[in-house]
């Protein structure tokens, strides 16, 4: 029901995509969040898919002083998802490490900003088209988070500069390369 959908969406949100194992960083994204008076007063967060929230986690977010329904998680289609992306004022990718990232590249197939992590593959993968930090600092990602959402042409740039990067990644991109590959060989 899209009218459900949209009550969420009430206040503006900080999205986070995925499973929540240690690698993922997702506490100290939280703690991050909880680190920041203005991000706590003007923000939600949504937790999109990744499996319910564990009773751990739930403490924590207690703990770290977020109001009720401040932090939510949901689950649901693509077609949610890309709805979620879209109205985001900002995509927050934490992770300690990751193999290659496809989450980045969908927030910024749906015009989100993205805040990442300079670790593993998300330089290669993402290139200029986000704001990085060192996942290992709170302080770092904090500041990361905010010159984006408190800054409409950080947030513009890193959507034009998505937009370009998706271009490198598409599935037209790869069949063409592929056929050139096979023509080579012929």
């Amino acid at each position: 029901n899209k009218v459900d959908q949209v009550k969420l969406n009430d206040r503006p949100y900080l999205l986070y995509v995925g499973w929540r194992e240690w690698y993922k960083n997702f506490k100290t994204f939280l703690a991050t969040v909880a680190s920041s008076n203005k991000l706590m007063n003007d923000f939600d967060v949504i937790l999109f898919g990744g499996g319910n929230l564990t009773t751990e986690h739930k403490k924590l977010i207690k703990k770290l002083g977020f109001s009720d329904g401040q932090v939510r998680q949901l689950e649901g289609d693509d077609e949610l998802l890309a709805q979620y992306y879209s109205s985001a004022q900002a995509f927050v990718h934490p992770s300690l490490y990751e193999g290659f990232g496809l989450t980045p590249l969908e927030a910024m197939s749906y015009s989100c900003p993205v805040v990442s992590s300079n670790t593993s593959s998300m330089p290669e993968v993402i290139g200029d088209a986000a704001e990085y930090f060192d996942p290992e600092s709170i302080d770092d990602m904090r500041q990361a988070i905010e010159n984006v959402v408190y800054s409409s042409s950080r947030s513009d740039e890193l959507i034009k500069a998505g937009q370009e990067r998706c271009k490198i990644f598409s599935w037209k991109r790869c069949a063409d390369e592929t056929i050139n590959i096979y023509k080579k060989l012929i």
